[in-house]
Formats: structure tokens, C-alpha cells, sequence
């Protein structure tokens, strides 16, 4: 009796088929996952700084810089921002900064530009926050609604 030992040359052919239809349909899926998570971050990090500017607001600094009557904003560095620090402060390479209108006003503005380093489809887009004259604040960006989370609103207008 002649026993069979592994597989033939169509069973494997059809393993690999099915391994390929499976691999085109996880990496774009993997992709845009990755991508969302990026814009989830960005405007995280852009929104983190709210809470200095209406600090500043409060005490009346309305200029951003270091000196005793200046308002520093406190901005940690990060490998999705371009944008070089407001206040003077060396920042590592590939690594930047959301950037806050100056003068500080009741209608500020926060704006992160995302860098190279993310993905192909959303670098270079940017994340604005803004503030309303009452204290409110929202949140629009130039990136592709598909990207986005519902805490954030897209503007083609954003600049």
C-alpha cells in the first residue's frame, strides 16, 4: 500500500492564492488603520495646549516666550508636528511643535501641521483648533474625513 506524504503542487498553489487575496485586503485596511490612529494623536497633542493658552489668558500673559510677563505654552515635541518651538527651545531633528497665534487673543488659535514622518495620505495636512471669544473651543482640519474622529470636523479651508 503506498502511503501519500504532504501536499501537491495545486493544494499549495491554492494555499498561497488564498493567503495573497487575504494579505491584498489587510494591508490597505492596516493602513488606514495606522493613519487613523496618527490623526488621533495629533490632535490629541495639538489639544493638549489649550489648557496653557487659557491659563495664559487668565493671567493676562498674552505673549508667547519665556520671559516673567510671557506666556510658555509648555508644548512637548513630536515625531508627527513639524513646527519649530515658539519660545526658543533647541527641539531634536524630525521632531516639532503645534503652533498658537501670537499675540494671544479671546480668539486663539492652536495649528498642527502633521509632519513627514506619518503617513503618506495625511502628512502635511493640519489640525487647527480655535477658540471662541466665550472660552469654547473646536477642532477643524484638512484631512480626509475618512481619517478623522468625531471630535474633530473637516474644513477643506484650513490653513
Amino acid at each position: 500500500m503506498l502511503y501519500q506524504h504532504g501536499f501537491t503542487l495545486i493544494e499549495m498553489m491554492i494555499v498561497i492564492a488564498i493567503i495573497g487575496i487575504l494579505a491584498a485586503i489587510a494591508v490597505p485596511q492596516y493602513q488606514n488603520y495606522v493613519a487613523k490612529s496618527q490623526v488621533s494623536r495629533v490632535i490629541i497633542e495639538g489639544g493638549q495646549l489649550r489648557l496653557s493658552v487659557e491659563e495664559c489668558l487668565q493671567t493676562g500673559k498674552t505673549h508667547i516666550g519665556v520671559g516673567s510677563n510671557d506666556c510658555d505654552p509648555r508644548a512637548t515635541g513630536s515625531n508627527l508636528i513639524s513646527g519649530s518651538s515658539q519660545i526658543g527651545v533647541a527641539l531634536p531633528s524630525g521632531v516639532g511643535v503645534a503652533q498658537i497665534s501670537n499675540p494671544l487673543t479671546g480668539t486663539a488659535t492652536i495649528t498642527a501641521t502633521v509632519s513627514g514622518s506619518a503617513g503618506m495620505v495625511i502628512q502635511n495636512h493640519k489640525v487647527r483648533w480655535d477658540r471662541t471669544v466665550d472660552g469654547s473651543w473646536s477642532c477643524k482640519t484638512n484631512i480626509p474625513e475618512k481619517f478623522l474622529p468625531p471630535s474633530c470636523e473637516y474644513d477643506r479651508t484650513v490653513q
